[in-house]
């Protein structure tokens, strides 16, 4: 268990959506979403990210914030949501 709540929500909420199957013990920051770690495809990227706007009232603008980098790994999307999250404040 890591100080950053808000990585160890993401990342629960990412190895539910990978399910048993795909998701391993060591899942951290650096875990990637898709290939060669959770193997998350579109659609599972899709449900992690409104499961994070539900998680943590925000709302992921697509056109705007989310890049390849920001969905790269669980980190990524961490930091991703930590923006989000500023931004919201300063509405």
């Amino acid at each position: 268990m890591t100080e950053d709540p808000v990585l160890e929500r993401v990342k629960d909420i990412v190895v539910e959506i990978a399910g048993p199957t795909r998701a391993r013990e060591d899942v951290g920051a650096d875990t990637a979403l898709g290939e060669g770690g959770l193997w998350l495809d579109s659609l599972d990227l899709f449900e992690a990210i409104l499961a994070c706007e539900e998680a943590f009232g925000v709302l992921i603008d697509a056109d705007a914030e989310v890049t390849g980098e920001a969905l790269r790994t669980v980190g990524s999307l961490a930091d991703l949501i930590r923006a989000m999250r500023g931004a919201a404040r300063h509405r």
